[in-house]
C-alpha cells in the first residue's frame, strides 16, 4: 500500500492562496515572494516534503506527500517561509550569527502555518515534525514561538514577521532573548566593548559574566578585551563570581526585558539600544568586583 498522495500545481496554488487569505494584510505589495516560482519536485531528500530556496526564490513541493498531511498545507508552510520579510530574517538571523535562528525560523513558521485553516477536506491528524525538536528548556520549537507571541501579542509578531516593522522586530527580538537559550557570544562581547569605550566597560563586562551565571551558563574562555583585570572570563574566581551574579540578579530585577536584550538579543539594533540603557543603570548601581 502506498500511503502517499500525489502533489499537483493546484496544491501549490491553494497553499499560496491560503497564506495570502490569512496574512495578506501584513504582507507588503513589494514582497519578493510575489516573484517567486513554485514547482513540484522529484529531488528532495527522503522525509522532506517541501522546501523554500531563498537564493532562487523557489518554493518546492515534493511529488509525494504523506497521507496524513494535506499537500496544500505543506505548500502553505513553504509559502510562509517565502513571505517572511527580508528585514526580519536578516536582523534576527544576523548574518548567520544567531545559533537559535533555525529554531526560531522553523518554529514560528510552523506556528503561523498551523493558524491557517487546514485544506484537508475530511481529516488532518498529521503534526509537523518540528514539534519534535526541543529547546534546552524542554519547549518545542513551535511552543517557543507561541511563548514569544504571548509576550508581544499576535499583531506585533505578524508585523515583525511579515511586514518587517522596525518596532515590532525590536519587541520580538527582546522577547526572544528570554525564550531561546541565553549563551555567550562573540557578538555580545564585541558590542559590550564598543558600548563601554567611553565609560562603563568593566561594569558591562562584569554584568555580562553575571548574566551568564544567572542563566546557568559557565563563564567563557574568551578574552575580556582588557575590560577586566583578567585575561579571560573563566579566570574570575568562585567568590568573585558569586558577587557578580548577585549584582546581575539585582540589575535584572531593575531593568527587566532590557537586561536580557542587552546580552542575548540576536538583533544587533535591539542589542545596541539595550546595552546603552543598561550601561546607564550600571554606572549608577554597579559596584565593580574585580581589581
Amino acid at each position: 500500500m502506498n500511503l502517499a498522495q500525489r502533489a499537483t500545481p493546484a496544491h501549490l496554488q491553494t497553499g499560496n492562496q491560503s497564506v495570502l487569505n490569512h496574512y495578506g494584510r501584513y504582507i507588503p505589495d513589494n514582497s519578493p515572494c510575489f516573484n517567486a516560482r513554485a514547482e513540484i519536485a522529484h529531488d528532495l531528500p527522503a522525509n522532506v516534503q517541501g522546501r523554500w530556496v531563498p537564493d532562487k526564490l523557489l518554493v518546492k513541493l515534493d511529488n509525494n506527500i504523506a497521507m496524513q498531511t494535506p499537500p496544500a498545507d505543506v505548500a502553505a508552510h513553504e509559502f510562509v517561509h517565502c513571505y517572511t520579510h527580508p528585514e526580519f530574517r536578516d536582523r534576527i538571523n544576523n548574518n548567520n550569527n544567531n545559533p537559535s535562528w533555525q529554531a526560531m525560523n522553523e518554529g514560528m513558521t510552523t506556528h503561523l502555518t498551523e493558524k491557517i485553516p487546514s485544506t484537508g477536506k475530511f481529516w488532518h491528524f498529521g503534526k509537523d515534525a518540528y514539534h519534535g525538536f526541543k529547546l534546552p528548556s524542554g519547549r518545542s520549537w513551535p511552543q517557543a514561538a507561541q511563548d514569544v507571541e504571548k509576550k508581544v501579542g499576535e499583531d506585533t509578531l505578524l508585523r515583525a514577521f511579515f511586514s518587517g516593522d522596525d518596532d515590532a522586530i525590536r519587541k520580538v527580538s527582546t522577547a526572544a532573548a528570554q525564550v531561546y537559550p541565553q549563551a555567550a557570544s562573540q557578538q555580545t562581547e564585541s558590542q559590550i566593548w564598543l558600548a563601554g569605550q567611553l565609560r562603563g566597560a568593566q561594569h558591562l563586562a562584569e554584568c555580562y559574566a553575571g548574566a551568564l551565571l544567572v542563566a546557568g551558563q559557565s563563564l567563557p574562555e574568551s578574552w575580556t578585551r582588557n575590560m577586566l583585570p583578567v585575561f579571560s572570563y573563566n579566570e574570575i574566581t568562585h567568590h568573585q563570581a558569586s558577587q557578580i551574579k548577585q549584582q546581575a540578579l539585582e540589575s535584572k530585577q531593575r531593568m527587566g526585558d532590557v537586561f536580557d536584550a542587552a546580552f542575548f538579543a540576536a538583533d544587533l539594533k535591539t542589542q545596541k539600544t539595550a546595552l546603552g540603557m543598561l550601561r546607564e543603570d550600571l554606572l549608577m548601581h554597579w559596584k565593580p568586583v574585580l581589581s
